[in-house]
């Protein structure tokens, strides 16, 4: 497992001294629409190492919610209680469409005993194959068609009706492909004309909607009430065209070039339920070192 440094502890110690010294009415002053979350694919290496002694080290970062991406051949109940003596809670759980549409009831059914609420469908079923060699945001897109979209909107339908039935939520997390016009319409438009506001829901990864050359505030605001979870994930990008997926990097929140302030202003339209903090490889230093300078970030941000 990565370990934080002494120096790492002392700095990340030394801006939670200065917020709480702000005067009145500036430290927190805009507080985060729901406690801070993670999604776990960020640390899915040191998962592997060290499940337990990762998890706490979230915990003590300040991160109280996850949302899993893969259970690490541990039961519902091992998982669960491994985050409870984390200190953490999962609320939402990540499963490729295909696998849900395939295994709806046993993914459902799992998720709802660790103590999740929400079952994401974390990218579309795609009926040709993804190509290699290319970028995945790339080779996605290329790999979906309009009718192709159209067919997993249908899909998520079916799941997400019967994850009500089960006392869960469905929801739709994008990657920048879902921003790129099929037959002069977006994809997440489709998703949204198509499936039952009941049944489906939007967690927007604002990281890949800026991806997609779109502005992360403005996209919660056009599909709120739909949007229930957000990716806090920041990017870099040497150019970016609406609607053409950009060589984006993602990188420490707050380091990137994201407008969060405007980002949780405009989620004052939306019923957020969980953010989650993602950071994708290439990481320019351990997992768990940005991982504590994003919560840091996210902490001192003000109105």
């Amino acid at each position: 497992m990565s370990s934080l440094t002494r120096r790492a502890m002392l700095g990340h110690s030394g801006l939670l001294a200065a917020a709480a010294m702000l005067p009145a009415g500036r430290a927190f002053a805009r507080p985060l629409p729901a406690p801070l979350g993670l999604q776990l694919w960020t640390v899915k290496d040191e998962l592997k190492k060290d499940f337990d002694g990762t998890l706490r080290a979230l915990g003590k970062l300040g991160y109280k919610r996850i949302e899993a991406a893969g259970w690490y051949d541990r039961t519902a109940r091992q998982f669960r209680e491994s985050l409870r003596a984390a200190g953490l809670e999962c609320t939402s759980a990540h499963h490729g469409l295909q696998d849900l549409i395939d295994n709806t009831d046993a993914r459902l059914a799992f998720a709802r005993e660790v103590g999740a609420r929400y079952v994401v469908a974390s990218s579309p079923a795609p009926r040709r194959p993804i190509s290699g060699g290319k970028d995945w945001n790339v080779a996605l897109a290329e790999a979906m068609s309009l009718a192709d979209w159209q067919a997993n909107a249908e899909a998520m339908n079916r799941i997400g009706e019967r994850a009500r039935a089960m006392g869960l939520r469905f929801g739709y997390h994008n990657h920048a492909a879902e921003f790129v016009a099929y037959e002069r319409k977006l994809p997440i438009d489709e998703i949204v004309r198509l499936t039952d506001p009941r049944n489906v829901v939007l967690e927007l990864d604002l990281g890949w909607v800026w991806g997609a050359g779109y502005d992360p505030a403005e996209t919660i605001r056009r599909y709120a009430p739909r949007v229930h979870l957000l990716h806090i994930k920041d990017m870099t990008a040497p150019s970016r065209t609406p609607g053409r997926i950009a060589d984006a990097r993602s990188t420490v929140v707050g380091e990137g070039m994201i407008d969060w302030k405007s980002v949780f202003e405009a989620t004052r339209r939306a019923p957020i339920h969980s953010i989650f903090v993602e950071q994708e490889d290439p990481f320019s230093e351990p997992p768990l070192q940005a991982l504590e300078k994003s919560a840091a970030y996210l902490r001192t941000l003000s109105a």
